[in-house]
This record gives C-alpha cells, structure tokens and sequence, in this order.
C-alpha cells in the first residue's frame, strides 16, 4: 500500500497540470529569433511550461522539422496529454532573420577591390557560404576585412563582418576567384611576321589581366601603321616587343646603293643581308665588290652609305 502513494501522488499532479494546461494542440508552422526552441514554439495551451527547451534553434533564415515520433516524445517528457492526429503530423520552426544574397555580399567585394586599386572590370566567383549571413536587426552596415588577394587576381580570402545589436557580432570567412578584366585591342586574325596592321585586323576585346600581361598594347593607335616583328595569334594581346615599323627592305632584295661624301653622289647595287624599315642602319653587300657596308633605308629598295661613316666602321674593324 505505501508503494502506490507515490504513484497516486505523480498522476494527481499530472492531472492537476493538464488542467492548468488546457488542451494542447500542436503548431504546425513557428519562427523563433532565439537561439534555442521552445516548448510553446511546438505547441499551445502549454501555459507556464511554454519556456521549456526543447532543443537548439536552427541557423537564421533555415528551419528545423520535427516529425510526429519525436514529437510524441517531447510531450511525454512533458508530461501533455497529447497525441498526433496522423503519423505524418510535424511541425517546422524557422529561425527569423533576413539572409543577406550572394549578389550584396559581392557587390561589397568589388567595392574593397576597387579601394585597394583594382581597375577595369571585377569578375567575382565566390564560394558557398557555410551559414547564410545574418543582416543585422539594428541597421548595422556590413563590411569586408582582410581582403587577401594577387594584384593579377585568381583566389581570394575575405571577412565579412557586421556588429550586432546586443554586442555579438558576426564574422564569417569568404573564399572565391576574382578576375580583373581589361578591354584591350588583340588581333581579330593570324598576322604573320612583316605584315603591317590595319584597322580591320585588330578588334577590342576583354581579357583577364593575367592574360594581358604589362607590355601589352592598350591603344589602337599604338597598332596601325606598324608591323609584326613576329607572327601575332588571333584574338590574343599585343606586346610592344612584338611590333616594329613596317618593313620597307625585306632580306635578299636587291637594293640601290647611294654613296654621299660632301657634293659627290655615286650610286651602285647591292643585296639587303637583313629586313630594315625607314630610317633604320641595315647590312648589304656590294654587288660587284662583294663587300659588306651598312646603309640607311632611305625609301623602297633604297639605301644610303655615308663614306665618313663607312671608313670609319672599316677602319674599327
């Protein structure tokens, strides 16, 4: 007999509890903005228990699902008289908060790549995200820290960071590829060495700066009229060191040598041993004599040899 007292005295007391209670329902859609979930998160007319903790709240902007079985046993450690009404009855509860988008968090970036000299166009990649970003509930601003990255580009690392409201702040670490792209005159075809290039064989074209390289042509006017020094590939930048002014003797040509010397002017043929372009020192032979004499290209096929010039270089050698 003394052992069913304190059964009799745990069901009075339940039953005291359920009907200061009230009828529990289940609530089949809930949102928290705490950090843990509730017993009245899941139902109503739990009354003074509504501030039991049930388990960890999800992540801001995600939800946490709980089926009818893990239900049933939530309300039996409870001790609620309560029973689902099918075995597919569940109930969600979403953590508020407003996620911040990927394209915010991006258009951030590029305004820290631009602060820190980035020019041209910003093509940003970035990596998921491991939790959604939480915007601050007081209006805080976010804000980029740490950016760590090539001033050609490829991977980066980033912090984005706001400050909360009750002095917890956020920080999450963001991880991605950025591009750095320069519009810049290419070859809108193969150009092959000598060729001199016209507007229709150059067109603008956005490539990464890494591509791109230092030395490469930025301006249509640094292109036309000039020459390929060697083959140029289409649709690939330009390098200062691969253009010259156009070839006006190529090598091999039979070329008409003047010889100047005060009021005297002879002339003779001769044979280029190299290309040479207006106004540059190239090497041809003599034709008769065999020997070799460096001339200026003065026009097409045309060189001059200035005599004082010329003993001089026979005589250094």
């Amino acid at each position: 007999m003394k052992r069913l007292i304190p059964i009799v005295t745990f069901l009075a007391a339940t039953a005291i509890a359920q009907a200061a209670l009230g009828q529990v329902r289940l609530r089949a859609q809930a949102t928290t903005e705490n950090d843990v979930i509730t017993l009245g998160d899941l139902f109503t007319g739990v009354e003074s228990l509504a501030g039991e903790e049930v388990g960890p709240a999800p992540a801001p902007g995600r939800r946490a699902t709980y089926k009818a079985k893990h239900l049933i046993a939530i309300a039996r450690a409870h001790g609620l008289k309560w029973s689902p009404a099918s075995s597919v009855s569940r109930a969600v509860v979403s953590r508020g908060g407003e996620i911040v988008d990927e394209a915010e968090i991006i258009a951030l970036l590029r305004r820290d790549f631009r602060q820190k000299g980035a020019v041209g166009r910003v093509i940003i990649r970035l990596n998921k995200l491991r939790n959604g970003m939480l915007r601050p509930l007081d209006g805080g601003a976010l804000r980029i820290e740490d950016l760590t990255h090539n001033s050609d580009g490829g991977p980066f690392s980033a912090y984005i960071e706001s400050d909360g409201s009750n002095g917890v702040g956020q920080r999450q670490l963001l991880r991605g590829r950025v591009d750095f792209v320069a519009r810049v005159p290419v070859a809108s075809r193969a150009i092959r060495k000598g060729e001199k290039i016209t507007d229709g064989d150059v067109k603008w074209m956005e490539l990464s700066q890494r591509l791109v390289g230092s030395d490469a042509v930025e301006h249509m006017e640094q292109l036309v009229g000039l020459a390929a020094k060697r083959n140029l590939r289409q649709n690939q930048p330009i390098k200062q060191s691969n253009l010259r002014t156009p070839i006006m003797i190529a090598k091999g040509t039979l070329v008409r040598i003047t010889l100047q010397s005060g009021g005297i002017s002879l002339s003779g043929a001769g044979r280029a041993l190299e290309d040479g372009s207006l106004g540059e020192s190239i090497q041809i032979m003599n034709v008769k004599s065999k020997r070799k004499l460096e001339a200026s290209v003065i026009g097409p096929d045309r060189v001059r040899v200035a005599l004082l010039r010329q003993i001089a270089v026979t005589a250094a050698r």
